[in-house]
């Protein structure tokens, strides 16, 4: 069949204007010799066309398209991901199945509820998992249930989840998300939350600050959920679990990535992984959190 250049090029510009409304907008790290720039892309028509390529936007994304080029990311790969309206992440011992929290600002307060179970071990050893799982009432636990944050054994998540796409963040792109799109210091129904814009050039937050002079503020429910709406991501503070004991609930986050730290050893068998965490005044990622620590898990959703 011959299509003449005319049908050709009315096909690529219908083409263009779809992917246009699906995505409008995207956030790209690139590397200007020492420094980090960020563009953001508000048309499709700088995209370089691959049909092949061409991926429709989540229905449960939110905001726009995340992607980081030319990263200093080491061992992390390249790629594109969305914030959802999805929680954190928690397992029902009862139904042996994941799920996500009602909402974004959810996570479980009661460390012997074993159906609501959202703090999590990276992964350093069978003995250690058990070990705390057996003084939350659960001696059957296996490694395999509960090490996800650890990209080898994701499958098991995605399977319950419904999407093999969920993916965690490695630390180069929580380091990105901290620098460059999120906030500390806010609450939402005085639950302290780390607010991440997905907007280009943090509109939300600055429109934001600008309603309380500049400030962070504490926002009720319906106005938080009037501005998920429009793309901005809270991870609630949902503390650790270390043994059978919470810390700093409603106070800190900590947040697991899915890169191990192999150079922190203990007597040679890797130990570490990095984590985001935050705190009223700071956030940051470090490489030196212990994998048999119980910390939140909250997933993306891999755009290409």
């Amino acid at each position: 069949m011959n299509i003449s250049k005319k049908a050709l090029m009315s096909f690529l510009m219908a083409l263009t204007s779809l992917i246009s409304m699906a995505q409008p907008y995207y956030h790209v790290m690139k590397r200007d010799g020492s420094n980090l720039i960020e563009d953001t892309v508000y048309n499709a028509k700088t995209y370089k066309i691959r049909v092949d390529m061409v991926k429709p936007r989540p229905k449960d994304a939110i905001g726009g398209r995340i992607t980081l080029e030319d990263y200093d990311c080491h061992i992390a790969p390249k790629r594109s991901f969305y914030f959802t309206k999805h929680g954190n992440v928690y397992y029902n011992k009862t139904e042996d199945k994941f799920h996500f929290e009602k909402s974004q600002l959810d996570y479980p307060t009661k460390p012997n509820n074993k159906d609501h179970c959202g703090h999590f071990h990276w992964g350093r050893s069978i003995d250690e998992c058990t070990k705390t799982l057996t003084s939350l009432g659960w001696p059957d636990a296996k490694e395999e249930d509960f090490y996800f944050a650890n990209p080898d054994t994701l499958k098991r998540l995605q399977e319950d989840l419904g999407n093999e796409d969920w993916a965690v963040l490695s630390y180069c792109e929580w380091a990105y998300v901290c620098s460059y799109l999120g906030e500390y210091g806010w609450t939402v129904d005085e639950k302290k939350c780390f607010l991440i814009d997905t907007t280009p050039d943090k509109s939300l937050l600055t429109e934001l600050r600008n309603k309380n002079n500049g400030n962070t503020s504490d926002l009720s429910i319906e106005e938080f959920e009037s501005y998920e709406a429009r793309g901005l991501v809270c991870l609630p503070a949902s503390g650790l679990l270390k043994g059978s004991s919470f810390y700093s609930q409603n106070f800190s986050g900590f947040y697991w990535s899915s890169t191990p730290n192999n150079k922190d050893t203990s007597n040679g068998v890797a130990s570490g992984a990095y984590e985001m965490q935050y705190t009223p005044s700071e956030a940051r990622v470090w490489h030196g959190a212990n994998r048999g620590l119980g910390y939140a898990v909250r997933l993306v959703i891999l755009a290409d």
